[in-house]
């Protein structure tokens, strides 16, 4: 069963998302994060809240801007807006469920580890990228007329200069997660570019951890077969820190 669930923000904002649950309930919640230009509704978090259900979990997938009353607009977004909402999500839902399992792709992967830890039970990143630092950034162009940046990707948007800044001082792998003690799994995309940084993310990682390679994967996991191996490595996790 699926139904909306709005979270409201101190920040006067809401949060829209979707909440699915098994017909036994769960005392388990997986907490599903996008990444840059992302939505709920991307297939692997569309299609993943429906894996997990069959499997006995409930899931919460929601949109961190959105055109809806209320909703925030991304190029008024930092990494820092998305981790207070990604807060607000947990702070709503952790008196509901034993356990809280967060899923983060792409940037969403530094959303979730820049969140509150204590709110949650354990970590899993799908293909999640790292600081700018690490990275080129001919695809980021900043516009003067805009006084924000031009992401020169497929369709181009808009990204501030909060959420250039706040990505590109975000710790490098090593540093992000030296302090993480929950259980972390790290699954990347054989044919990305951020297999480096999630082997990184997985060394330093105090706790328990995992790491899984999704071969012939690219950044989106779209190639045939890709997503089942994706959920398939996510669903043995979470199975596996749902216990007791």
């Amino acid at each position: 069963m699926e139904k909306q669930v709005q979270i409201e923000t101190p920040d006067k904002h809401t949060i829209y998302g979707f909440l699915r649950t098994p017909k036994k309930k769960s005392k388990t919640l997986v907490v599903l994060v996008h990444g840059l230009t992302g939505h709920p509704n991307e297939h692997f978090h569309f299609n993943g809240a429906r894996f997990l259900e069959k499997h006995g979990f409930a899931s919460y997938r929601f949109s961190l801007y959105i055109a809806a009353p209320g909703g925030r607009k991304l190029h008024e977004c930092g990494v820092s807006t998305h981790v207070q909402d990604l807060n607000t999500v947990l702070k709503f839902f952790r008196k509901k469920f034993k356990k809280i399992i967060v899923v983060g792709h792409s940037l969403g992967g530094i959303t979730v580890l820049a969140a509150d830890h204590s709110l949650v039970d354990s970590i899993i990143l799908w293909d999640g990228t790292s600081s700018l630092k690490t990275r080129i950034k001919k695809d980021f162009i900043y516009s003067k007329k805009l006084d924000a940046y031009l992401m020169d990707w497929r369709v181009r948007g808009i990204m501030s200069k909060k959420m250039h800044k706040e990505w590109t001082d975000f710790p490098l792998p090593k540093d992000a997660v030296k302090k993480l003690t929950k259980p972390l799994k790290v699954i990347v995309a054989g044919n990305g570019i951020l297999i480096k940084a999630g082997k990184e993310y997985y060394k330093a990682a105090k706790g328990p951890k995992e790491f899984a390679v999704i071969k012939g994967a690219s950044h989106t996991f779209i190639e045939d077969g890709t997503e089942e191996k994706l959920l398939a490595e996510t669903l043995s996790f979470v199975k596996k820190y749902s216990r007791n």
